[in-house]
C-alpha cells in the first residue's frame, strides 16, 4: 500500500535557519519539495559531488581487493587524507603501468642484439664508421652479402637473423631486409629499469592490500558525511526566501505514520509552521509499505516506476504471480535446490542490506522446485519416464507437455482478468464507482462466457442453453461497456468509445494471453537443453574407469552451468515483460511516482 502523506510548510528567522535544519535532519522523515526554478548549484556542491563519485569509485576498487579486513587496525587518519592518498597512488600506478609496458617493448626489441656501448658506435661514426642494424626472416638471408659488405650476424632467433653493416659514411646499403631502429639504453639498463619499477608497482599493490584492510570504515564514514552535507546543502537550495531574506519557507512531505515526533519538535522550538493532507494533484513522494512477504518484491516494481500517489500500489498483487512465472520458467526441481541452498548458506555472511534480496532469491527457489517437481524435471532429466514403485503417486500431479501449455494459459487468463478487477478499482478509487462500470462489463462478459463454456463442455447445460445464456450475459455487460464507459458525456460518444474499446479488447486479450505461452516455451527449453548434456556427458565419456568419470562429470559441470545462468536470466527477465507490460496494462497502471527520500 501506499502510505499517505502530510504536507508541511515552514517559516523561520533566517538567523534560526540552520539550527531548524539540523533539528529537521536529525528527526529526518522530511521529503524536502524541490524548487522548479532550475537555478544552478554553488561551486562548493559541485565539487562536493565531484569527491562523492571519486568516493564511490575509490571503495568499488577497494572492495574487489581479495584481503581480510579484520587483520589490520582501523586508520587514524581522516578519509579525506585516505582519499588523497589513493588517489595519488592509482594515478601512479596508472603512469607505471605505461612506462612499463613501454620499456618491455623496448627491452623486445633490443634483446636480440645482446649487449653493446652506444657511446663507442657513437666514437666510431665520429671516425667515419657507420653501423646500420638490420634484421630479416632467416629464410630470406643471402649469404651473399657478407661478401658484398662488412656484415657481422649477431643473432639468429625465431626464425629471424639479427646482422650489423659496418659502412662508411658515402656507402649506401640495398637490402631486401629491415632496417632496426633500437632504443638508446642498453639492455642492461632497460632491466634495471623494469625491475625498479616493478618493485614500486609491487609496493603499491600492497599498499593498496593496507588501504583495503584498514581504511575502508573511514572512507564510508567519509561518504556517509558528505552525503549528509549535499543533502543539507540541497535543502538549502530549495530555501524561499521572503521578506527581504529574514524569512526562511521550506515546504516538504511526511508520512502520516511519522508525523508525531516532528511535531513535537516544531511545538518545542517554537517554528510557525502549517500542515495540509496531501491531494493527487501535488505529486506527494511515494513511499511504499507492505507485508513481509510483498515488501521482497518492492525492488522489482521500482525497475519500472513507482505508482502514481492516487494508485493503489500493485507490489504485493503481482508478487504471488511474479513468484510462480519465474518457477514455471525455470522449472526444474534440481536448479531450484541450488538457488534455495546458496541463498539460505549466504544470509549469514552477507551485509542486512542484502538479505532480503537473499530472501527474495530463497523464494523463487522454492518455486522453482514445486513447478519443477509439476513439470517433472530435475537437472534436465524426466521424472514422468521413471519407471521406480515409489514414482507412481507423484507422477500423478505431475504434468505433460500439453497440460504444461495449457497451464500457461490457464495462469495468463487469471492474471489478466485479476489484473482487469484492480483497474476498476482503481477507477473507483480515483475517480467514482461509476468510472469502473465499463470494465465491470468487461469482466462479467468474458467470465460469464468462460463460466458457460465449462459448464457446457462438462454437459451441464446444452448448447441451446448455452446460447440463451451467453446472449442474456453479453446483453448486460453491453450495457456498461457501451454506455457507462464515460460517465456524463453524450450517449452516442460513449457507444463510439465502447466500440473502439470493443476493437482493442478483442486485439489485445488475445495477444495478452499468447504472451503467457513464454512461460510454457522457456520451461521446455531449458528441460531439453539440459537434457540434451546429460546425454552427452554419459555418451561422449570413454570407457575408461577415472577418465571416463572425470569427462562425464567435467561435461555435466560446464553444460548445466550455462544452463542454469541461461535460464535462469530468462526466467527474471521474461516475468518482468509479463507484468511491465501485460499485468500493468489490464490493471489500468499509470506509474511515474517519485521515490521518498528523507532529509536525514
Amino acid at each position: 500500500m501506499i502510505v499517505p502523506m502530510k504536507k508541511y510548510a515552514f517559516l523561520v528567522y533566517h538567523k534560526e535557519y540552520i539550527d531548524f535544519l539540523k533539528g529537521i535532519q536529525d528527526i529526518g522523515v522530511l521529503h524536502v519539495i524541490e524548487k522548479e526554478s532550475g537555478e544552478i548549484e554553488e561551486e562548493e556542491i559541485h565539487i562536493k559531488y565531484e569527491q562523492l563519485s571519486k568516493l564511490n569509485d575509490a571503495l568499488k576498487f577497494l572492495s574487489k581487493r581479495n584481503v581480510e579486513k579484520a587483520e589490520e587496525k582501523e586508520e587514524k587518519r581522516s578519509g579525506e587524507e585516505i582519499l588523497t592518498e589513493l588517489t595519488k597512488l592509482r594515478t601512479d600506478l596508472e603512469d607505471y603501468t605505461q612506462r612499463l609496458a613501454h620499456l618491455n617493448k623496448e627491452k623486445q626489441v633490443a634483446e636480440p642484439w645482446g649487449e653493446f656501448s652506444w657511446e663507442t658506435i657513437d666514437k666510431l661514426k665520429e671516425a667515419g664508421y657507420h653501423l646500420d642494424f638490420f634484421l630479416c626472416l632467416s629464410r630470406d638471408f643471402d649469404p651473399q652479402w657478407e661478401d658484398i659488405y662488412n656484415l657481422s650476424i649477431i643473432n639468429e632467433l625465431n626464425g629471424q637473423t639479427y646482422f650489423v653493416i659496418v659502412r662508411n659514411s658515402e656507402e649506401t646499403i640495398e637490402l631486401d631486409a629491415e632496417k632496426a631502429v633500437l632504443p638508446k639504453t642498453s639492455v642492461s639498463k632497460l632491466y634495471k629499469q623494469i625491475e625498479e619499477i616493478e618493485n614500486i608497482l609491487q609496493k603499491t599493490e600492497q599498499r593498496f592490500d593496507h588501504i583495503a584492510k584498514s581504511g575502508i570504515k573511514k572512507l564510508e564514514q567519509h561518504k556517509n558525511s558528505l552525503k549528509a552535507d549535499l543533502d543539507f546543502n540541497n535543502v538549502v537550495l530549495n530555501t524561499h526566501k521572503e521578506a527581504e531574506n529574514k524569512l526562511m519557507l521550506l515546504e516538504g512531505w511526511v508520512p502520516k505514520e511519522t508525523e508525531e515526533e516532528l511535531n513535537t519538535y516544531l511545538n518545542k522550538s517554537g517554528v510557525y509552521f502549517e500542515t495540509e493532507n496531501a491531494i493527487p494533484q501535488d505529486k506527494p513522494p511515494i513511499k511504499l509499505k507492505n507485508n513481509k512477504f510483498a515488501r521482497l518484491y518492492e525492488p522489482v516494481g521500482e525497475l519500472y516506476t513507482m505508482p502514481d500517489y492516487k494508485e493503489i500500489d500493485l507490489t504485493p498483487f503481482f508478487a504471488p504471480f511474479f513468484m510462480m512465472f519465474f518457477g514455471f520458467c525455470l522449472g526444474d526441481v534440481g536448479y531450484g535446490l541450488v538457488i534455495l541452498l546458496a541463498t539460505l548458506l549466504l544470509r549469514s555472511k552477507v551485509k542486512s542490506s542484502m538479505r532480503p534480496l537473499l530472501s527474495l532469491g530463497s523464494y523463487l527457489g522454492a518455486a522453482t522446485i514445486i513447478m519443477g517437481f509439476i513439470s517433472g524435471t530435475i537437472f534436465g532429466e524426466n521424472m514422468l519416464e521413471w519407471s521406480a514403485p515409489w514414482m507412481k503417486i507423484p507422477q500423478r500431479i505431475m504434468l505433460n507437455t500439453d497440460q504444461l501449455m495449457m497451464l500457461s494459459f490457464a495462469v495468463g487468463g487469471v492474471q489478466t482478468i485479476f489484473g482487469m478487477f484492480i483497474k476498476a478499482a482503481n477507477q473507483a478509487k480515483q475517480f467514482g464507482f461509476a468510472y469502473a462500470l465499463s470494465t465491470l462489463g468487461w469482466i462479467w462478459v468474458i467470465l460469464g462466457g468462460v463460466i458457460l463454456y465449462g459448464l457446457k463442455e462438462a454437459e451441464m447445460i446444452g448448447a441451446a442453453q448455452f446460447k440463451l445464456y451467453f446472449i442474456i450475459v453479453a446483453g448486460i455487460g453491453s450495457i456498461f461497456i457501451f454506455f457507462m464507459n464515460s460517465p456524463g458525456k453524450n450517449i452516442f460518444l460513449n457507444f463510439g468509445l465502447g466500440i473502439w474499446d470493443t476493437y482493442g479488447m478483442a486485439s489485445g486479450l488475445l495477444g495478452d494471453l499468447l504472451s503467457y505461452v513464454r512461460l510454457f516455451a522457456l520451461g521446455i527449453s531449458s528441460a531439453v537443453l539440459g537434457n540434451v548434456f546429460n546425454q552427452l556427458a554419459f555418451s561422449l565419456s570413454p570407457d575408461v574407469p577415472v577418465a571416463g568419470q572425470l569427462v562425464t562429470i567435467l561435461i555435466l559441470l560446464f553444460g548445466h552451468g550455462l544452463n542454469f545462468f541461461m535460464s535462469a536470466l530468462g526466467s527474471f527477465v521474461h516475468p518482468l515483460r509479463l507484468t511491465f507490460v501485460e499485468f500493468y496494462k489490464n490493471a489500468g497502471f499509470a506509474g511515474g511516482g517519485r521515490k521518498y527520500e528523507p532529509f536525514k
